[in-house]
């Protein structure tokens, strides 16, 4: 045992360049915003920033740090015409200059004359679909890998079944220290979902990498023809991805006990235009929701927003949970008749319908009811057009992280 002199005479821990100081620094970094510009202009501080905001490990800890409790950031929108052909075009959102991607970083992969649909993203991961080559496209935007996978023989057209939708998701487990977003394809689902010819029966079927097989096509006999909605992506809910079909109905494929249900609008809901007019949505409560516009008197508009749940009995139906009037929310109000308003996308996780106006797209964020302007209209006019958000982790820059890191840190 050492006496008190010996102890006293002991030097203290360095912390000017020792180890210590490096723990500490490195721990205040980890708490730099998320942005695509924090981690680029922090390590023009120092060499020693920028060799610890340059290591795999500490880009490694940031994206864990933030995407333990929040959703990665929203770097922008995918934004596709309504029309066949024609190649989806990243749109970064209106943050500093610093922050803004630039729209050639993230070019969709895409072969022209050949039919490719983009059908939204998720996790990190993008999905693009071509009816003619009979494939699905599963992309990581900011890497650039993808992985082609052939429709399942169970769509075919010999057989009468059509791709009309699809959906992706990261299949790894949060709990053991994951981060949405952070996904490089391992592992990951995919759904497709279709129609027969005269619309009158559903299928759906489930795409797992860890397997690396198609599951068995499950089957739904509907009681009148009906389409999946093409130009709005799904939304996922708990175990169950959900599309919107014509007539403002839902399709339900719980992907865990391979279920396909279809689930009728609201009674009291009576609205001609599905397309633009009705949104799925995910529940402040993570349950399956519906948002509704309409325009009563042509000046005003309002969103009503139903909620999928049982009552005291046990039956399961929908509820209105509130009603928002969007005439006060705008300064400018909407004017124009029943098309100067389209509901465009959804974000399900900050929970956020994408709003058209002829002044241009806004984001309503449907607990708080704030709004951000994302993109000016400088034409007057409303586009028919879906935006898909996507959000990941990104460092703004080039050269260090690599691509395949997602993470570029020197300035431009």
């Amino acid at each position: 045992m050492s006496s008190p002199s010996a102890a006293a005479s002991s030097p203290a821990p360095a912390l000017d360049g020792g180890v210590i100081l490096e723990e500490i620094l490195e721990e205040i970094l980890l708490r730099l915003p998320p942005q695509p510009s924090s981690l680029p202009r922090a390590s023009l501080v120092c060499t020693r920033w920028r060799r610890i905001l340059s290591s795999p490990g500490f880009l490694s800890r940031f994206r864990e740090h933030h995407g333990r409790n929040n959703p990665p950031p929203l770097l922008g929108f995918f934004d596709e015409e309504f029309r066949r052909d024609k190649r989806p075009i990243f749109k970064p959102t209106t943050m500093g200059r610093w922050d803004r991607i630039p729209p050639a970083r993230f070019s969709a992969p895409w072969i022209r004359g050949e039919g490719w649909a983009f059908l939204g993203c998720r996790h990190g991961l993008a999905l693009l679909i071509c009816q003619k080559r009979r494939e699905a496209v599963v992309w990581d935007p900011l890497t650039g890998h993808q992985r082609r996978l052939a429709f399942p023989p169970g769509f075919c057209r010999k057989k009468g079944r059509f791709v009309q939708n699809a959906a992706v998701m990261c299949a790894a487990a949060v709990e053991d220290g994951h981060v949405q977003g952070d996904c490089r394809f391992t592992p990951f689902r995919l759904a497709l979902v279709g129609s027969d010819s005269d619309g009158t029966h559903k299928f759906a079927c489930l795409y797992e990498s860890e397997s690396g097989v198609w599951g068995d096509v499950v089957s739904l006999e509907t009681t009148r023809s009906t389409c999946v909605c093409v130009a709005k992506p799904s939304v996922l809910v708990r175990n169950s991805f959900c599309w919107l079909v014509s007539g403002g109905g839902i399709l339900e494929f719980d992907f865990e006990s391979q279920r396909l249900v279809m689930i009728q609008k609201p009674a009291d809901v009576n609205v001609a235009d599905y397309h633009w007019s009705f949104l799925v949505v995910r529940t402040q409560h993570s349950g399956l929701g519906l948002a509704v516009f309409s325009e009563p008197d042509y000046q005003s508009g309002i969103i009503q927003l139903w909620e999928r749940k049982s009552n005291r009995d046990g039956v399961v139906g929908w509820e209105l949970q509130k009603t928002i009037q969007l005439d006060g929310l705008f300064s400018f109000g909407l004017t124009g008749g029943p098309n100067a308003f389209k509901m465009q996308g959804y974000d399900e996780d900050s929970n956020a319908i994408l709003l058209s106006t002829f002044y241009g797209e806004y984001m309503l964020q449907l607990e708080s009811m704030q709004f951000i302007n994302l993109i000016e209209h400088q034409s007057g006019c409303i586009f028919t057009r879906t935006y898909y958000p996507y959000r990941n982790f990104y460092v703004i820059g080039s050269g260090i992280g690599g691509r395949d890191g997602g993470a570029e840190i020197s300035m431009h």
